[in-house]
């Protein structure tokens, strides 16, 4: 059990740590790295190679938004809030926690064209401003939680454990000043008008109190958590939201969310307050509709009808085909092609990430996709997608590529690097090999969607610069604005004759295709209700293609393109004045190199209580780790009471090194094998020394691992009397290999296609180290099928076997039996079912030293109540059942004889099936998972002919909580 309570210790160290990343493939920083820190007044920053001038402006972001905030949440930190800055993944993001100390990590890159982050004044501040928004948030902490923590360390965080919409929406209502941020940005509001105004109404706040699993997805907790505290705002006033977040940071029970809505909101439940932002919200979008439709209303023809998020369309140069980038809720991300007249062909190439294009035939398209760089990074690379056959060949490597666009002619593309440092460059490169070249940079611009015109003289891109989004025209060195507004214009493309120069903009607050004809004139091309996004002239110059949107999310639309109906357009409405403080400051903070040694020391203690072979044991559990995460630890020590043993566990983890270092040690009290009749003999069982390394090899849609490892261990019986295990020691070498590349989608109730794949082998010998001679090797793999024409119906299949030889004392090692059905204990422990399942036996009946196990279960989905009781901790979100066989046997060795294996026919294979109902419940707003509610039969020996009786056989009713496999 100490074991047990040293993993759960680690998990939430290590989750504090570095799982607050950005999702991704990358487990570290990449050890390559040279890390330094600045010096603030409120903060630490640490920053590696080539950023340090981005550096120093996150640090003067920084020191403005604690000048800002804290007057605003009533709340400064007592510590210094760790800021890490780095440059590895090509995507606009950030994390906060205050578990175990405040961390703050920002990635170096600024948000894309389209990216719901686009409307900034400066990327930096928003940010920044966004996350210690987070910690202010979060780390106010007082009443009986902050004595606690006084005690314990910062473990007890009442503000850290509310519905995502509250914590989020609170950084959102002040992470731009007015006029900036999604609380502004058109794109966001497009979003709420299509919830509020299209189908049953807004969500409900249960369900945005969770994981929705409708379009847009967790965008909802910063869609409508922002609007809701705006609207609190309005209504109550910032001393009512910091009065809120006071008394949630008092309370034991952090989940009487109602009961301090009416404390502070006007003794009125969130609900209510809920449905009443509704009806204002209906109002507002009425009264923009209204006006919209005060002038010819554009209705588009679908093209697709997907939803979620469809976008990038570009025509082949025949015109008969429009392919597209398409990252829906069902499947895996690619590209998707479409007729000219609305005939899906399917998705023709698989693409992780990025999704930007350019076609070169209706076969064949220049793509922008992410995936792993060197282990620690994920970077956008330029890669020509065969449409017909889904193969791809790289066209740069490490290039952080992407908006690419063909240059007429000449079999070159142009595109947008990021260059480090959050610059970009607008560079030019041959498709046939040769270093690219750079057509445009300039310090602290960004640059996104070039277009090159017909004639190759001219390339039209959208340049974000002093706070402003427009669309200009690079021409024989020179930059002429096409735009030059506070409204953000994005999207640019050519007419084939050149003509005109066709982008979007959200200059009336909603996004509309415009044109423009090169004299400075402007035309309005469409009037929507929604938006229209990325427009895209046939190559015949008679429809207008571009990317429109619904409550669903976005699709593919065509018109007529008409210049006699373009409208005069509306002038752009003006932003309000920035009056959150201007640009940052960038003020000369002192360095230094990083030293880990600052945040390395305990964060944490808990005292254990556990039970061990001999009975109680008393302890006490801690760790700590550096905020780059080189170095975490974890400790306990414990006095087993009737083993009379003081004992302990010890774990360190180097994230400095690659391949990745794991070193442990520990002791602990366990039973040894006795003979038949004899009572059992308790044991000390000492691992003064195990080391593992480990070598991954990832990549977004899959990966591999080697791991391989030694350990010794002491086994010394504390009793006199028979055994038939001797004193010794056990060294051994082990040896893992590990791939998958199983997916799971939005919609999914499992991983739905792929597969993996373990082999695990351990030998011991005396020639490193040991007193025995013994090995095993276990080899287990698990295939995911969707069953086709069905909607996520799945087969699962899983097979394993394990075999040893020599002995280690007459111990058995492989155990074979059905659920344990201690939901609570599983839940608690993140354990579940045993990973060989024989279900329809008592779990752990069987034992030996050779096992072969297979399971077949069918999955199937039954029904989506999405159901909590306002912003309770509990939320069913699906049910759907399985249907399964089980077979399996172990090889048993007769009395006196050692581990080893004999086979003895597929006779004595025993099997079971059931059937399972699935609950897919969220606790605590975060945490998803299944209670599977069984009920198994033990079938016996089929196989055997006669068939035996099977004494052992049940009929068994359990409950589990944890995928099955």
């Amino acid at each position: 059990m100490t074991r047990s309570a040293c993993a759960a210790a680690a998990a939430v160290l290590a989750t504090a740590l570095l799982s607050a990343r950005p999702a991704s493939a990358q487990s570290s920083y990449d050890p390559r790295h040279e890390w330094r820190t600045l010096e603030t007044p409120h903060f630490q920053l640490h920053f590696h190679e080539g950023e340090e001038s981005l550096a120093r402006r996150f640090a003067g972001a920084a020191e403005q938004a604690h000048a800002r905030l804290v007057p605003i949440l009533r709340h400064a930190p007592e510590e210094r809030t760790q800021l890490v800055l780095s440059d590895d993944v090509d995507d606009a993001n950030g994390s906060a926690t205050v578990v175990p100390y405040d961390i703050v990590r920002l990635q170096a890159v600024p948000p894309e064209s389209l990216s719901v982050l686009n409307d900034y004044r400066d990327w930096v501040q928003s940010l920044v401003t966004h996350e210690y928004v987070h910690i202010l948030h979060m780390d106010t902490i007082g009443g009986i939680p902050r004595a606690a923590n006084s005690i314990f360390g910062k473990v007890f965080v009442p503000n850290g454990v509310l519905p995502p919409w509250m914590i989020e929406g609170l950084a959102v209502l002040d992470e731009s000043g007015p006029g900036a941020g999604r609380n502004s940005s058109a794109l966001f509001d497009m979003y709420a008008r299509a919830a509020v105004m299209e189908g049953p109404g807004l969500f409900r706040i249960d369900d945005v109190s969770n994981q929705p699993l409708d379009w847009p997805g967790g965008h909802l907790w910063y869609l409508l958590g922002g609007r809701f505290m705006a609207f609190l705002r309005e209504r109550y006033g910032d001393g009512a939201i910091a009065d809120f977040i006071q008394d949630q940071g008092d309370q034991v029970w952090p989940y009487l969310l109602n009961t301090l809505s009416r404390r502070h909101f006007g003794g009125k439940s969130l609900d209510r307050l809920w449905a009443e932002m509704e009806v204002g919200l209906r109002k507002r979008y009425q009264a923009q509709l209204a006006e919209v439709r005060g002038r010819p209303v554009t209705a588009p023809a679908l093209l697709t009808r997907r939803g979620a998020f469809v976008q990038h369309p570009r025509w082949s140069p025949d015109g008969t085909v429009v392919a597209y980038f398409d990252q829906g809720l069902d499947e895996r991300p690619g590209l998707r092609r479409v007729t000219a007249d609305g005939r899906d062909l399917g998705r023709a190439a698989a693409v992780e990430g990025n999704g930007t294009l350019a076609m070169l035939g209706p076969g064949l398209a220049l793509v922008a996709a992410s995936d792993v760089h060197r282990e620690y990074r994920i970077y956008d690379d330029l890669y020509l997608a065969d449409l017909d056959t889904g193969e791809r060949r790289r066209v740069t490597w490490g290039e952080r590529a992407t908006d690419p666009e063909l240059w007429p002619g000449d079999g070159a593309a142009v595109y947008v690097a990021r260059t480090g440092g959050g610059e970009h460059a607008l560079r030019r490169v041959r498709l046939d090999g040769g270093p690219p070249e750079t057509l445009f940079a300039r310090p602290g611009a960004q640059i996104f969607s070039p277009a090159v015109s017909p004639d190759g003289r001219r390339i039209a891109f959208e340049l974000q610069e002093g706070g402003r989004r427009d669309i200009v025209v690079l021409e024989d060195g020179s930059l002429r604005k096409v735009t030059d507004e506070d409204a953000i214009a994005t999207g640019p493309c050519w007419s084939p004759d050149g003509r005109w120069l066709f982008f979007s903009s959200e200059r009336t607050g909603i996004y509309d295709v415009y044109a423009w004809d090169g004299s400075g004139a402007i035309r309005q091309v469409t009037n929507v209700e929604s938006g229209a996004f990325e427009p895209r002239i046939s190559p015949d110059g008679k429809t207008l293609l571009f990317v429109t949107y619904s409550r669903a999310g976005y699709d593919l639309a065509t018109i007529p393109l008409d210049p006699a109906a373009w409208l005069e357009p509306s002038a752009a409405v003006p932003r309000p004045a920035d009056t959150g403080g201007g640009a940052p400051p960038v003020p000369d903070y002192p360095s230094h190199p990083y030293r880990a040694t600052e945040t390395l020391g305990p964060t944490f203690w808990f005292p254990v209580y556990a039970v061990d072979s001999a009975g109680t044991a008393l302890g006490l559990v801690t760790g700590g780790g550096d905020v780059l995460g080189k170095h975490l630890w974890l400790a306990d020590v414990y006095y087993s009471l009737s083993g009379r043993d003081v004992d302990y566990d010890v774990a360190y983890l180097g994230g400095w090194l690659h391949p990745q270092l794991t070193l442990a040690s520990s002791r602990f009290v366990d039973t040894a094998p006795t003979p038949p009749g004899q009572r059992s003999q308790l044991e000390s069982v000492w691992t003064p020394l195990e080391v593992g390394l480990a070598f991954p090899t990832s990549h977004l849609d899959r990966s591999h691992l080697i791991t391989v490892g030694w350990r010794a261990t002491l086994y010394r019986s504390k009793e006199a009397g028979p055994s038939l295990f001797r004193n010794g020691t056990a060294a051994d070498l082990s040896l893992g290999a590990f791939y998958g590349d199983a997916l799971r989608f939005t919609r999914s109730i499992s991983p739905e296609e792929g597969r993996l794949i373990g082999l695990s082998l351990r030998i011991g010998d005396p020639a490193v180290g040991g007193d025995f001679h013994y090995g095993s090797a276990r080899l287990v793999g698990i295939q995911y099928l969707r069953i086709p024409f069905t909607r996520h119906v799945v087969l699962g299949l899983r097979a394993s076997l394990g075999l040893s030889a020599g002995t280690l004392g007459g111990r058995l090692p492989f155990e074979l039996g059905g659920v344990p059905g201690t939901p609570l204990l599983d839940l608690l422990l993140g354990t579940g079912s045993p990973p060989d399942q024989l279900r329809g036996y008592a779990a752990g009946q069987f034992a030996g030293s050779a096992l072969g196990n297979a399971n077949v279960e069918l999955r199937f989905p039954i029904a989506e109540p999405r159901r909590g009781i306002s912003t309770w901790p509990v939320f069913l979100r699906r049910i759907h059942g399985a249907f399964f066989l089980d077979m399996g046997t172990v090889y048993v060795p007769r009395q006196g004889e050692g581990p080893g294996f004999t086979f003895r026919g597929f006779d004595a294979v025993r099997f079971g099936a059931g059937a399972e109902l699935r609950l897919e419940v969220v606790l605590g707003y975060y945490l998803r998972t299944d209670v599977r509610i069984g009920l198994a039969r033990g079938l016996g020996k089929l196989l055997a002919s006669p068939r035996p009786g099977d004494p052992y056989a049940l009929t068994q009713f359990y409950v589990a909580v944890g995928p099955s496999f």
